[in-house]
C-alpha cells in the first residue's frame, strides 16, 4: 500500500485542528504526508507536536491559551482536521475503495460523513477490520450535544475509529439515506449525555 507522501521528501507546516474529549488544539504540524489520516497513523512518537498552538477547553470558554508548542497525546485524539489536505485514497492505491455514509459517536462528538471501504463485502467490515488507528472521513459534519458551539463541517478528517462508542454505516442499497432516520439527534445526544453522566458518577 502506498502512502500519501510528498515525493520531494521535505516536511512542510500544515494547519490542523485537533480534538480530544475535553480540548481543541489549533496550530501547525510539520509533516511529509499529504493525507490527514497518515499524519497520525505514521507517527512513531506517542505525542503529536503542535506548533504555535491555541488550546481551548470545552468546559471553560475563558480558559483558552496560547503556547509556542504543545504536545498532544495521540491516544487521546478523537479526530483531526487539516483543511489544506485531503482524505480520499489516491488513484494508485492497490486496493480500490468506494465511499459509504457513516456516523460515529465519540463523546462528546458525533461525526457524520463518508468513509472509504474496499470494494465488495459489507461496508461495516471495511470500518471494523482496518488496522490503522485513524481512518479518513470526507464530507464530514461534526456535532456535539453538550457543546453545540463545536459544530462544523470539514472536507476531510482523520477519526479515531476504535474510540467510537457507536458506529453506524448506511446500507449500500440506500447509500444516500440520512442516518438521522436511523439514529435521531435527540437519541444520539441522550446517549452522549448518558455516557458523560456515567463517567462522572
Amino acid at each position: 500500500m502506498s502512502f500519501g507522501v510528498d515525493p520531494l521528501g521535505a516536511a512542510a507546516a500544515v494547519n490542523v485542528d485537533v480534538y480530544t474529549r475535553d480540548f481543541r488544539i489549533t496550530g501547525t504540524v510539520q509533516t511529509r504526508f499529504t493525507r490527514v489520516a497518515e499524519i497520525l497513523n505514521q507517527l512513531t512518537n506517542a505525542y503529536l507536536s503542535v506548533e504555535r498552538a491555541t488550546i481551548s477547553e470545552f468546559a471553560d470558554a475563558t480558559a483558552t491559551r496560547a503556547a509556542p508548542q504543545a504536545w498532544v497525546a495521540v491516544d487521546q485524539i478523537l479526530l483531526m482536521i487539516a483543511p489544506e489536505l485531503g482524505g480520499e485514497a489516491r488513484a494508485d492505491m492497490r486496493i480500490p475503495k468506494r465511499p459509504v455514509m457513516a456516523q460515529l459517536a465519540l463523546p462528546p462528538l458525533r461525526v457524520t460523513g463518508r468513509i472509504h471501504v474496499p470494494m465488495g463485502g459489507r461496508p461495516i467490515d471495511g470500518l471494523l477490520n482496518v488496522t490503522d488507528r485513524f481512518v479518513a472521513m470526507t464530507d464530514a459534519t461534526i456535532e456535539s450535544g453538550p457543546h453545540p458551539e463545536l459544530g462544523r463541517s470539514a472536507e476531510a478528517i482523520a477519526i479515531r475509529r476504535d474510540r467510537a462508542h457507536i458506529l453506524l454505516v448506511a446500507d449500500d442499497e440506500n447509500s444516500e439515506q440520512l442516518l438521522a432516520d436511523v439514529l435521531d439527534q435527540r437519541t444520539a445526544e441522550s446517549w452522549l449525555n448518558r455516557d458523560e453522566d456515567t463517567e462522572e458518577g
